[in-house]
């Protein structure tokens, strides 16, 4: 395979998750503090001001440094990837959200914490799934980072941009799947 251009779509979408997930952070920061919380939808949907130091799942709670290395590499990774995969549509809108929210996620460990490089991300989504089980909470970049991973399991699954592009589609243009 070979680089290609990656379309501007692909930016505008990786910096969309980014700045939506930023902005949404901003409020929750903003109007609730740590802890408390608001019902949205009663035994369903709850928003809860929290910080993660570690990874999803809150897993390595420690290891906020290796964790902006990683995030970096993650981004830097998928950037180039997108470029060998730009004829399908599919794909690197999944790659533009993970980046988008893969951004979101490192800036708040950088930014949000007691001093640089020592931050906490911002979660806030509480999914009551019965009436004893709430998923663990999240926050629009791991929306993004989820709806990305979809996208690229559709595209592994069928196939679509798994294949070198033919000759007949070796435009500079990018096609749609």
């Amino acid at each position: 395979m070979t680089s290609r251009p990656l379309p501007g779509a692909f930016y505008l979408i990786a910096v969309s998750a980014l700045v939506a997930d930023q902005l949404v952070k901003a409020l929750i920061v903003r109007v609730l503090e740590v802890g408390q919380q608001v019902t949205v939808i009663p035994r369903v949907l709850t928003l809860t001001h929290s910080r993660n130091s570690g990874a999803a799942f809150g897993i390595l709670p420690a290891a906020t440094v290796g964790l902006i290395v990683a995030g970096v590499l993650i981004i830097v990774i998928l950037v180039l990837y997108g470029r060998k995969v730009a004829t399908c549509r599919p794909l690197w809108v999944g790659l533009a959200l993970q980046i988008g929210g893969a951004a979101g996620n490192l800036l708040d460990r950088i930014f949000r914490g007691p001093e640089l490089l020592h931050g906490r991300v911002v979660d806030f989504i509480d999914m009551h799934l019965t009436r004893t089980f709430v998923w663990p909470t999240f926050n629009v970049a791991d929306i993004g980072i989820t709806v990305g991973a979809v996208l690229i399991g559709y595209c592994l699954v069928t196939g679509k941009g798994m294949q070198p592009p033919s000759r007949a589609h070796s435009s500079s243009e990018p096609k749609a799947d």
